[in-house]
């Protein structure tokens, strides 16, 4: 019997033009950097950040699509949404 991929399960991705997904959160020693670049697909992107995800959850709130790149680093550095938030959350963690 052939096994499922997780791909065909999970929800269609929007288009992502630019073809790549990056790490707009805090440095997090050991595990992942400002700005890491990620080719291909979201699937990927988290599957290549794995180990990070698994110790900072949040981590995966912070991998973006290049188009949503502009728009997010504004967000990131703006009060009153989810991305200041979790970058907030975790810059937190890092700083303890």
């Amino acid at each position: 019997m052939a096994k499922k991929t997780t791909e065909s399960r999970e929800k269609p991705e929007r288009s992502n033009a630019s073809g790549f997904y990056i790490y707009i959160g805090p440095n997090i020693k050991k595990h992942i950097q400002t700005g890491t670049v990620y080719r291909g697909t979201r699937a990927h992107a988290l599957k290549q950040a794995a180990a990070a995800i698994e110790a900072y959850p949040l981590v995966k709130t912070l991998i973006v699509s290049g188009d949503a790149l502009p728009e997010a680093r504004i967000k990131v550095k703006t009060p009153g949404n989810v991305l200041y938030a979790n970058y907030q959350k975790l810059a937190g963690k890092e700083g303890k």
